[in-house]
This record gives structure tokens, sequence and C-alpha cells, in this order.
């Protein structure tokens, strides 16, 4: 189960890279070429109804890395920490290679979701008892699955385009 567990989550962390790095493109000369840092949380300046959205996406794409990581048996106090680095190094090499926007606020709320899936994890222990681990793995193969073959048909579609 630990080597599922160890397969899934990389496959996870590839796609949380591609997403937030890559921003889901295939090619380097799609990624946008700017670079911006942010450092006042959860201020942005011309939008109105987009920051709910991305502070919601921001958090449910880590909630599954609280939730694999507690799978794993890594302690919670950690966990919410490798969420935070994690998060980090994504914010720092968004401006380092002038790839988008680095901002307080996806830090604010990336850890938050690492945080939500470790609380997630013991509401879910509460409820499941010793099945937890197991079920999680279920899901999680089939979210996979689903996501994986989701990119798939985007990536096939966007060549025959």
């Amino acid at each position: 189960m630990k080597k599922t567990t160890h397969i899934l989550f990389t496959i996870y962390l590839f796609l949380v890279i591609w997403i937030i790095l890559f921003k889901l493109s295939v090619s380097i000369d799609q990624l946008p070429h700017f670079r911006s840092f942010n450092l006042i949380p959860f201020y942005y300046p011309n939008e109105t109804t987009y920051q709910i959205k991305e502070v919601l996406e921001n958090m449910i794409i880590f909630i599954p890395f609280g939730l694999y990581l507690k799978t794993l048996n890594i302690n919670s106090e950690r966990t919410v920490f490798l969420g935070f680095l994690l998060s980090l190094s994504l914010e720092l090499s968004q401006y380092i290679f002038c790839i988008g926007a680095s901002d307080i606020t996806d830090l604010i709320t990336n850890t938050t979701g690492a945080f939500i899936g470790v609380g997630l994890y013991f509401l879910l222990k509460k409820i499941l008892k010793e099945k937890t681990n197991k079920i999680i793995l279920v899901l999680a193969s089939i979210i996979t699955i689903l996501f994986v073959s989701l990119i798939v048909i985007i990536l096939v579609n966007n060549e025959c385009t």
C-alpha cells in the first residue's frame, strides 16, 4: 500500500508542478514571460470576482498533499511545513524563471490547503477507522486516472486543432 501511495503522490506532485509552474502548457514557448511579486496578502488591485476562485483553487490543489503525507504517516506539523515549503519553492521558481506572478496569497492558501488535508484525514480517520488509508488510496487512484485521462484528452484535442 505504501508503494501505491508513493506512486500516486509522485504523480500528484508532477501534476501540481505542471499546473502551477507550467500553466498546463506542453511547450515552454506557451508560458507567460513576466515576473511580479506581491507581498500584500489577499491584495488584488484590479480584480473583483477572480480572487475568490483563485483562493479556493489554491486551497483545493494542496488538500491532497496533506492527505497523501498523512497516509504515509508523516506527522501533522511536518506535513503542513512541507506544504509550505513546496508552495514557497513553486512561488520562488515562478519569480526566478520569469514565468508568472509570485504571490504571498498563494503561499498562504496553498499552505492552508495542506492544513485542510491534514484535518480531513483526521475526520476520515474518525469515521472510517482502520479503512481510512485504503479508501483514500482507492479514491486517489480513481481521481488520478480520471485527471490524467482528462489531460490526455485535452492534449490530443489541442494537437488536432
